[in-house]
């Protein structure tokens, strides 16, 4: 739980209000001047944003039933609540672009965040004292993974990656002959994505074990979007049983989560336990945006994945030749760049003003940069060109005054949202 450490002038209890707009007024200024190169991180359209932040809307949606005969009438557990019925007009139009885009007939919306989606689903497809396999956090997997995993009475282990970034199928195989019963789930809940992960090798090795029962599920969480824009392998297509992920990444949508699969019976588990306590009301504001973020990549998707994975060739190539750094070759939005000072370089670029953080890949420190965000905010390649010269400044140990006034002109730039409903005329 939070407790108050931070220091605030005593000034402020006589008025506060003044004392936060200003606060925030005062901060505006190196927000708008800030660049957003974090990887876990993306951005709304105007359309999503007014849509969810509209006052009408701050209000529970309960997965309702109409009463029949009744337009805005509708029953939930018995209670007689209001039904919406615009909002179910655009959740139909967000189901019909989810299923197009990821091959698959049944969604769900609920889920709250990336976390929030992983619980649900293991809580619906296992049970106490069953086995969850997740991939290593030293490999990129989710730290919170095999915490939650033993917190829910289920038994966690770990599988790892080899240098090329692709299953340890040898040491896999080796855990399986010692574990002598069959897993429940495998997840790969990858957060250092550069390469597809192969899913049909592990489900062919699982099944030489008897494991034909055993789940796949793959956590696109920094990935969803380029699945959507079709720049990525659908896990689905590859044997995997459930697709889900964060839908704030690669798909710029708001801080939620998403979960897809084609077998009815799983999506009736995962329906029902939700339904049946995990979760109330979605967040009807959040929600809205994700239907519209959905509807705006079933129609701009395809060119925005395309145009992340180009800028992040074009920064990977811009800084490939730099002393002391290690540039992983990427086929996503996402570069890992490997060198002993990350940490302080990850500090010095957030004081400059450019939004990144750092990961370790194999105890190895390394920076994680994305660009799906100024993707979306229309970046040139005259500008890619022109932040790769302040990153080489930066990554060097070459900081000059210059490297903020060139960040600045950059984000100057970046100030309407593409691939986006934005773009459009509006009646």
């Amino acid at each position: 739980m939070n407790r108050s450490t931070y220091s605030v002038p005593v000034a402020t209890t006589h008025n506060t209000y003044s004392y936060i707009c200003g606060q925030f007024k005062q901060a505006l200024a190196r927000r708008v001047s800030t660049l957003s190169l974090t990887a876990n991180e993306n951005i709304l359209s105007e359309t999503a944003r007014t849509l969810g932040q509209n006052r009408h809307y701050d209000r529970y949606l309960f997965n309702s039933q109409t009463t029949t005969g009744h337009h805005y009438a509708a029953e939930f557990n018995g209670m007689q609540i209001e039904h919406f019925p615009e909002v179910e007009t655009l959740k139909t139009l967000a189901t019909q672009a989810a299923q197009s885009m990821f091959n698959a007939e049944f969604v769900e919306f609920r889920v709250l965040s990336g976390v929030h989606c992983t619980l649900s689903v293991l809580a619906a497809v296992t049970v106490p004292g069953e086995t969850v396999f997740s991939l290593a956090p030293g490999c990129g997997g989710h730290f919170a993974t095999g915490p939650m995993v033993q917190t829910m009475g289920r038994r966690s282990q770990f599988l790892r990656l080899c240098e090329d970034g692709q299953i340890d199928l040898a040491g896999f195989d080796q855990q399986l002959q010692a574990l002598g019963y069959r897993p429940s789930v495998v997840l790969l809940d990858h957060g250092l994505t550069t390469r597809a992960i192969a899913i049909k090798p592990l489900r062919d090795l699982l099944n030489r074990h008897g494991c034909h029962r055993t789940l796949i599920i793959y956590d696109a969480s920094h990935t969803l979007g380029l699945i959507a824009g079709q720049a990525f392998d659908n896990p689905l297509d590859e044997g995997a049983d459930i697709l889900q992920g964060n839908t704030h990444k690669s798909l710029p949508g708001p801080h939620r989560a998403l979960i897809v699969c084609r077998r009815a019976d799983l999506a009736r588990q995962i329906e029902q336990n939700l339904s049946g306590g995990l979760i109330s009301s979605p967040n009807l504001p959040g929600l809205l945006q994700l239907f519209v973020t959905l509807v705006e990549m079933e129609r701009y998707g395809r060119a925005y994945a395309q145009r992340m994975c180009s800028n992040a060739r074009h920064l990977q190539t811009a800084l490939s030749d730099l002393p002391g750094w290690r540039v992983h070759p990427t086929d996503t939005h996402l570069l890992l760049l490997e060198g002993t000072h990350s940490r302080n370089t990850a500090k010095q670029l957030n004081e400059l003003g450019i939004r990144v953080n750092n990961k370790q890949l194999d105890g190895r420190e390394c920076l994680r940069l994305g660009v799906q965000e100024i993707t979306r905010l229309g970046i040139t390649g005259e500008d890619l060109d022109t932040l790769a010269a302040v990153l080489r400044s930066v990554l060097s140990g070459k900081t000059s005054p210059a490297d903020r006034l060139r960040l600045t002109q950059i984000c100057q730039h970046l100030n309407q949202v593409h691939y986006s409903f934005d773009q459009e005329p509006h009646p």
